[in-house]
């Protein structure tokens, strides 16, 4: 259940839902005037029966016509003067006790909402002002007029208006509560279309989009937390050997395979115990915590699975191999000393036959 308000308010609030908002808010003027045009019709009130009625048409007719968000200015200048008018008509046939004005005031923060956030209402502020000042102008003006007159129907029962009062204030408020929930949705989705904007942005910052890796600019966040702890770590760096090969021979498309493929090996066999950073080109990084026997281990699996694994690509199944330099934290004083390191022993690695961990220089 809270998961379907949450998708109905989602939309509602979207910047796409404003078809949907205008007729919700139709369809609730809707069914409260078909209610006061019965309720008037029982009491012997033809005039407002008949300016209800009419009301119920209008709305009817904007819950229909109401689609891509065309005209909803004129549709929001309607509303405001139907609603004015009804409160103005029933203050003057039935008094101003009956406080249908309540409606006039709830639709004032309802204009400002609803024309801030339509993005086809230019200057919201002055058109919503501008509403808001017309409808006090003309609140004052009904009050002052009710009390130096008595109602046109001044023989209903004093219980008839009680009742009408209260529902007044009973719907009034739930127009306020309504809004205010809708307004809280429009700020958590524009909250978190914000937050996920960010994360796009922080991710093409921050990571290749090829493979998925961390990108040189993140990984430098990463070293200074390693520098900084007390846990063993080591930094390994690895090459795919003959790479230039791979794209001459089956394409770069299948080069991409081979990096894309190799780099998800590395991923998930670090996982969790360390970082892994696109360095450049067919260079891998890896960041990893534990002693040096532990990332020794971890670098010959693999060494070994990306060995012992076939890629695809089209017509072509390709095997590749990866030479790695390795270094632990004590071997160099800083992180830059240690990738240099690694680099050398990466190098005497190609040197000596590919396809191998070097730990020593």
């Amino acid at each position: 259940m809270r998961t379907l308000l949450e998708k109905i308010i989602n939309m509602v609030c979207s910047d796409e839902g404003n078809a949907v908002r205008y007729r919700i808010i139709y369809a609730f003027c809707f069914l409260i005037h078909l209610f006061y045009a019965f309720l008037f019709w029982g009491a012997g009130i033809v005039e407002l029966f008949y300016f209800n009625l009419a009301s119920t048409a209008m709305y009817l007719l904007g819950i229909i016509l109401v689609r891509n968000n065309r005209f909803t200015l004129l549709w929001i200048i309607l509303i405001y003067a139907e609603i004015i008018s009804h409160g103005f008509m029933c203050s003057m046939y039935i008094g101003y006790e009956s406080q249908m004005s309540l409606f006039s005031f709830a639709v004032i923060p309802v204009a400002y909402f609803i024309t801030y956030i339509d993005p086809c209402i230019r200057k919201p502020l002055i058109i919503s002002s501008g509403l808001a000042f017309v409808n006090i102008i003309l609140l004052i003006g009904s009050s002052d007029l009710s009390r130096g007159r008595d109602p046109i129907y001044n023989n209903l029962e004093h219980d008839f208006i009680t009742h009408i009062s209260r529902l007044n204030i009973i719907f009034a408020v739930i127009i306020l509560i309504s809004f205010s929930i809708m307004f809280i949705g429009k700020i958590n989705y524009d909250l978190n279309k914000l937050k996920r904007q960010n994360e796009k942005l922080d991710r093409l910052a921050y990571y290749d989009q090829l493979t998925g890796l961390r990108n040189r600019n993140h990984i430098r966040d990463v070293f200074r937390e390693y520098i900084n702890s007390t846990d063993p770590y080591c930094v390994i760096l690895g090459d795919i050997d003959d790479f230039k090969h791979v794209n001459d021979t089956y394409g770069h498309s299948a080069g991409d395979e081979v990096l894309k493929t190799v780099s998800s090996i590395i991923q998930n066999d670090v996982g969790t115990s360390g970082v892994v950073c696109r360095w450049g080109g067919e260079e891998i990084l890896i960041l990893v915590k534990g002693t040096t026997d532990k990332c020794i281990a971890l670098n010959e699996k693999i060494l070994k699975e990306i060995r012992n694994t076939i890629v695809e690509s089209g017509d072509f199944r390709i095997r590749v191999t990866m030479t790695f330099g390795l270094c632990d934290y004590g071997d160099a004083m800083n992180i830059e000393k240690l990738i240099s390191l690694a680099d050398k022993r990466l190098y005497i690695g190609k040197k000596n036959g590919k396809n191998q961990v070097v730990t020593a220089s």
